[in-house]
């Protein structure tokens, strides 16, 4: 008996052992795609950029505002068209504009084009977009206890080889970011597979957003907006020194990720995401004050403020990484939108901050007295965005209260309905049930209706309201409840909204269990 109890034994542990290791190289994988996303906006924006600005400082822009309208697009399809998700289309597009964009780069910079440079750095946005949401998807299947190592140890990875990125030549950068690219998909590409169909073959996300409001975080949930706002704030800071700071910051960014890793590794935990954010906010006002004076500050040697800011945007990037952790979490079907939607707000954020910037500076002159004033504004219009719009908010509390979406279980009846309206639909007349089934069948329909009806009564819904909430009883997705009565996603959510209100629900399964707990 011991005998045959023993290779059962040994195979459990070799089991766990099997999938110890598969999770280690998932972390692995992961680690290695973010650090490797991370690399190439280091070095796009440390050698790249300037290299465009020297020829022609529109092709940023552009590329940014491209970039930031992939992302968007991923966001619509995601949430409201996800069978338009092709993970192996997307994939080929990608890798196919990785190529492209090392061709036409590397040409362009040699033969100083800026048709060739737009070309290239358009192609370069389109396969960030993509790629850079693969990684974020691939970090929110991870563990939960795993995802704050793996998330500091790729930040700290890329932050260390900063130095080195920006050195290169803006020829040489792009040839690496194209390999930066190749090596993050092939990390990827089997951990995000599984959720991507998943993601295509969900309901559209706007519609579930409305039968299970807190499962998903609006887009203009004040954590979201915070995003866009520090963004903005870190494009300023950019683009205001203009020529009264050409020094470069020393390469010292990665000390407040060492110093968060060192303490995790010590305490076990790391500052929440409140925490964190308030030290990326720190640094980067403390940016914007030092600009003015960067000059005595470090006597042209090196950049003081650019120092701060470059720490500031390496913690507030641990962050970004953290915060679609968190939410996805939560709700794993968002986690694509989220990724998408958080990149598109940095980045959109950066541009319009630095379009600020410059902006500000034209119209008061390029003068240190300028600087002095512009500096100073921004910083206090960003010291009472923290002060007083985030007095009494909480990431931890916002991503707390985000609910798993329950699985419906809907009433029998809908499983008799079901029945009804398929197997014994046309065609079918083989299979259907004998007279005694079918009044039993719809004496339950006329039981689930009354109780309907009874529920609207008592909770004072109103005949639309009570159409819309037979609807949401019986299990009934917003998809079909548009069709059915003919009204827009608004209405529903609207109506939806009211109903929830109404009888003190938050989801679509309590509503249901309201329904079905009810006495006449």
């Amino acid at each position: 008996m011991v005998d045959e109890v023993r290779p059962a034994g040994e195979a459990g542990v070799s089991s766990a052992r099997s999938g110890e290791n598969a999770r280690m190289a998932a972390s692995v994988r992961v680690a290695a795609a973010i650090a490797c996303a991370l690399f190439s906006f280091l070095a796009t924006n440390g050698s790249i950029y300037p290299g465009l600005v020297s020829i022609d400082p529109w092709v940023r822009e552009w590329a940014t505002l491209f970039g930031v309208v992939v992302l968007a697009a991923l966001v619509v399809v995601a949430r409201h068209r996800p069978g338009c998700l092709h993970p192996r289309l997307f994939n080929g597009i990608a890798l196919v504009s990785v190529t492209g964009y090392l061709v036409l780069d590397s040409c362009g910079f040699a033969w100083a084009s800026p048709g060739l440079l737009l070309a290239g750095s358009l192609l370069d946005s389109l396969a960030e977009a993509w790629l850079f949401v693969l990684a974020y998807v691939a970090f929110a299947q991870l563990e939960a206890a795993r995802r704050p190592v793996v998330a500091m140890t790729a930040c700290l990875c890329a932050y260390l080889l900063q130095p080195w990125a920006s050195a290169l030549g803006p020829t040489a950068a792009v040839a690496a970011n194209a390999g930066c690219f190749a090596v993050l998909f092939l990390c990827v590409r089997p951990l995000v597979a599984r959720p991507l169909q998943e993601a295509a073959r969900s309901e559209p996300q706007a519609e579930m957003a409305v039968a299970n409001p807190q499962s998903f975080l609006p887009t203009g949930h004040l954590l979201f907006v915070t995003i866009f706002v520090f963004s903005i704030a870190q494009g300023l800071v950019i683009a205001l020194p203009g020529p009264f700071n050409d020094a470069p910051a020393l390469p010292v960014a990665f000390i407040p990720l060492a110093v968060i890793l060192v303490m995790y590794l010590a305490r076990g935990r790391m500052p929440n995401a409140d925490g964190l954010f308030a030290l990326c906010a720190l640094l980067i006002i403390a940016g914007m004050f030092l600009q003015p004076s960067d000059r005595v500050v470090s006597g042209g040697v090196a950049s003081a403020s650019n120092t701060l800011i470059d720490a500031g945007a390496s913690c507030f990037n641990l962050l970004l990484v953290l915060l679609v952790g968190s939410i996805a979490g939560r709700n794993r079907v968002t986690a694509l939108p989220t990724a998408a939607l958080m990149l598109a707000l940095y980045w959109s954020g950066v541009g319009v901050g630095a379009v600020l910037g410059n902006s500000a500076m034209t119209l008061l002159g390029w003068t240190e007295e300028a600087l002095v004033w512009t500096s100073f504004a921004s910083a206090m219009v960003f010291v009472a965005f923290c002060f007083v719009v985030l007095k009494n908010v909480s990431f931890v509390e916002a991503i707390g209260a985000i609910r798993s979406p329950e699985p419906l279980r809907p009433p029998a009846v809908m499983e008799v309905r079901g029945r009804r309206d398929g197997a014994c639909g046309e065609g079918a007349e083989a299979t259907r049930p004998g007279r005694e089934m079918l009044s039993g069948m719809f004496a339950g329909v006329a039981s689930t209706e009354e109780k309907c009806a009874a529920v609207g009564a008592e909770y004072g819904l109103t005949p639309r309201e009570g159409e819309v909430f037979a609807l949401l009883a019986q299990g009934r997705t917003v998809g079909v409840i548009r069709e059915k009565l003919v009204i827009s996603l608004n209405t529903a959510r609207f109506h939806t909204k009211n109903i929830y209100v109404k009888l003190g629900v938050h989801s679509q399964q309590e509503l249901i269990d309201v329904v079905e707990g009810f006495k006449l």
